[in-house]
């Protein structure tokens, strides 16, 4: 029998009396992988040679964003509170360590029943088929956006301190079970 692999989801560097707790983001769906480079193509055909540099700052763009993700994140706990961003929040003042996931939200999508419409003769049944592709299109570009949304916020929980009326973030772009092994650790006694 294989003994199983413990894995904290997080780093613990002891500092003296200090404690840094380090962990990388979790990245970008599998969307992001596939979208991104067909996004990236069709704006190169559609602007053409003249405007190459637009698809090319898209594209470092896109690669700041990917970095921004899979970064490094830390934050100190010290024997009197938390150190985040060069700011120590004292624990006595924080009164709630919370996850949320700005994505996770229900998607409802409302419209009309599909209509076609058509005549007669080769005119009418070209409209026909019009029709019944736009409906086909459109459907299946709600759903390709449904499934990137849903696949993007399994990445996209944080974790984060309310410090009076402030709320501090101390991680971002983790997957819910990475989220919840840092919340336990700040919520242990």
């Amino acid at each position: 029998m294989k003994k199983a692999t413990f894995t904290q989801g997080y780093d613990l560097t002891p500092e003296g009396d200090q404690t840094l707790v380090s962990f990388r983001g979790d990245g970008i769906s599998w969307a992001g992988y596939i979208v991104f480079p067909l996004i990236f193509t069709g704006l190169s055909t559609l602007f053409g040679t003249p405007f190459w540099p637009l698809p090319l700052v898209l594209l470092l763009g896109m690669g700041y964003l990917i970095y921004l993700m899979f970064q490094r994140q830390t934050f100190t706990l010290t024997p009197d509170g938390i150190i985040k961003n060069g700011a120590e929040y004292e624990r006595d003042k924080i009164s709630e360590v919370l996850i949320d996931n700005p994505m996770d939200k229900e998607v409802t999508i409302s419209g009309g029943p599909s209509m076609i419409i058509g005549g007669t003769g080769a005119a009418g049944a070209s409209m026909a088929v019009m029709g019944a592709m736009a409906n086909a299109t459109t459907s299946a570009a709600l759903g390709a956006n449904m499934a990137i949304a849903r696949s993007s916020a399994k990445r996209r929980f944080r974790v984060r301190i309310r410090y009076g009326s402030k709320v501090v973030t101390l991680g971002r772009n983790l997957k819910r079970d990475r989220a919840i092994a840092i919340f336990d650790l700040l919520t242990q006694e």
